[in-house]
């Protein structure tokens, strides 16, 4: 894929100097890997093979079941299951912030991660949505224990939902989705240094639901403000609401954003901190409209 390699070429230069925490004598990372779809999900099955093969070694902690729309969400008192699936491979009943805390205090405490990646997610984690994405979740949870984290999600085609075989497009793009993050690992490391990202740094990649086909190329993109999906609530008088996913208005988004490049059928890089704060100059005109001691 000659036009992602030259992309991400550029990747030192867009989000700073990166370095390389810790590789192994045969080059390989520790790296854990989770998801928000479940241990089992093919997203995540993808993703281990892929990082396998360039020589990682990898711990799975991941949770039992699916648990999209999770965002930061986690078990706050009571108690946690888990289970050592097969070797390597763990699963935890609870959030995907609960897999990746869990894994770091417990399965890799004794063996610390060079790198979390949450991912392969069934579905692009863009604009708005991204902050109620478990997978996104994780990776935020990652770089807030100092590791640094790539979220990976592969979009899907809402109109591909009716078929034979159900999005099927998505399902062929887990395999390149998978090498490119591959590559961006490999790029992140070979860089050199003392860290693979700057502190507190995550990066949210989507794929395009392309199937076997190249995407345009890839992209740094920012966050848009609007959604890739809207929620649509059907209300009965007496029954349960019913919620269903719609396609959201992928046109009206930001030029350069995330959610407009990945519509173009680009492969978006967005680079996240996991800080709300609104910075000083959305402070300002909210202070000058209140009259507290300050």
């Amino acid at each position: 894929m000659r036009t992602t390699l030259v992309c991400l070429a550029a990747l030192s230069l867009i989000i700073g100097p990166t370095r390389l925490a810790a590789v192994q004598a045969d080059g390989g990372l520790n790296v854990m890997l989770t998801n928000d779809d479940g241990y089992r999900a093919p997203g995540i099955a993808a993703m281990k093979v892929a990082l396998e093969a360039a020589g990682h070694r990898v711990t799975v902690v991941a949770p039992l079941s699916n648990q999209s729309g999770a965002g930061m969400s986690l078990t706050t008192s009571g108690t946690l299951d888990y289970s050592l699936q097969e070797e390597g491979v763990w699963s935890v009943d609870g959030k995907p912030v609960d897999a990746v805390a869990l894994g770091l205090v417990h399965m890799m405490r004794e063996d610390r991660p060079d790198l979390v990646v949450s991912g392969l997610n069934f579905g692009q984690n863009v604009g708005a949505d991204a902050a109620h994405s478990g997978t996104i979740g994780a990776a935020i949870m990652a770089i807030r224990a100092g590791i640094p984290a790539i979220a990976v999600s592969v979009a899907v085609d809402l109109r591909e939902r009716e078929q034979s075989t159900p999005f099927s497009s998505t399902l062929q793009a887990f395999e390149p989705a998978a090498d490119l993050v591959v590559e961006i690992v490999r790029q992140l490391a070979e860089s050199g240094g003392s860290g693979l990202l700057p502190p507190q740094t995550a990066l949210s990649v989507n794929y395009p639901a392309v199937g076997a086909d190249e995407p345009e190329g890839v992209r740094f993109a920012t966050v848009s403000t609007f959604r890739a999906f809207r929620r649509v609530y059907s209300v009965s008088e007496n029954g349960p609401a019913r919620v269903e996913f719609a396609s959201g208005n992928p046109e009206r988004a930001e030029q350069g954003s995330d959610l407009a490049l990945l519509s173009a059928g680009y492969v978006t890089i967005s680079v996240l901190d996991g800080d709300w704060d609104a910075g000083r100059d959305s402070w300002e005109p909210v202070l000058q409209r209140l009259i507290i001691e300050r």
